[in-house]
């Protein structure tokens, strides 16, 4: 009798990385799902970018935006407390950062994980699946595919090179990076060669000069309120705990009963500039 052969370590491996790009997936079909259904939600036609990504979302959701000097390496945060749902933008972020932030808080709302402190690092976790779900979610609920699709067939010339890829940043007011990983997970752009040259050219800085080159300008909205007019702070919150916190008005050992926190997380993650 022949007896099947145990696994080696190697095929094992092989194995268990089938599993978990498997169930990787699956959460992000769930994840673009949600951000459809979102999508849906927030009155924007699938084919159409947001005016204002912001405006949008808290008049369709139940999430209140505060964009706020934090901590250096924190990007975003997802607070519920009481009765509200909460999400702090770091306001030293360039607004097509904040852009995806938010949506990416609102990706942790839709998606049910609970309160999260996001840094950075953090959001680009891909191996953490609350955040790739996260993020995945942001990518659906800023750029449909139906919507990069149409913009890219619009264009009279939509090679795969880092003026595409500006431009699409630029018509959805999200990073070129984040435009760049768009036009692969929609499929319009396969080249492993091409999409490494495209990073190394978005690492570098060339985006900023092909914006220029392009007469190519960040859109006007409430994410882009300047640094010097933030904390920017919904109707919602002008007299919460929160609005006292960005404002000076009350220490971190206050704002960390409310949030459930210790003072040092709070201090950490909500670190009010120097004054």
């Amino acid at each position: 009798m022949r007896f099947a052969q145990k696994p080696t370590p190697w095929a094992a491996r092989c194995t268990l990385r089938r599993v978990s790009n498997a169930e990787r997936e699956l959460r992000h079909a769930r994840a673009s799902e949600a951000a459809r259904a979102a999508r849906e939600q927030s009155g924007v036609a699938a084919d159409q970018p947001f005016d204002c990504i912001l405006t949008a979302i808290e008049q369709n959701f139940e999430l209140a935006v505060i964009i706020a000097q934090l901590n250096d390496d924190f990007a975003g945060a997802l607070v519920q407390r009481g009765p509200f749902s909460i999400a702090l933008i770091g306001a030293t972020d360039a607004p097509v950062r904040r852009r995806f932030t938010l949506a990416h808080e609102l990706g942790h709302q839709q998606l049910g994980h609970g309160p999260r402190f996001d840094t950075a690092a953090k959001i680009k976790d891909e191996s953490d699946p609350a955040e790739s779900s996260a993020n995945r979610f942001a990518a659906e609920f800023i750029a449909p595919q139906p919507a990069v699709e149409r913009f890219v067939g619009s264009l009279d010339d939509s090679s795969p090179t880092l003026d595409l890829v500006c431009r699409v940043s630029n018509h959805f007011a999200f990073s070129p990076f984040a435009a760049r990983i768009r036009l692969q997970t929609t499929g319009l752009l396969t080249d492993r060669t091409v999409i490494r040259q495209l990073d190394q050219e978005i690492i570098n800085g060339a985006a900023r000069h092909c914006f220029e080159r392009l007469s190519l300008d960040d859109r006007e909205d409430l994410c882009a309120v300047p640094l010097s007019a933030t904390p920017r702070l919904p109707a919602a919150l002008e007299d919460s705990a929160l609005a006292d916190f960005c404002a000076g008005r009350i220490s971190a050992a206050e704002i960390a009963s409310l949030l459930g926190r210790s003072a040092e997380q709070v201090e950490r993650g909500l670190r009010r500039p120097a004054s």
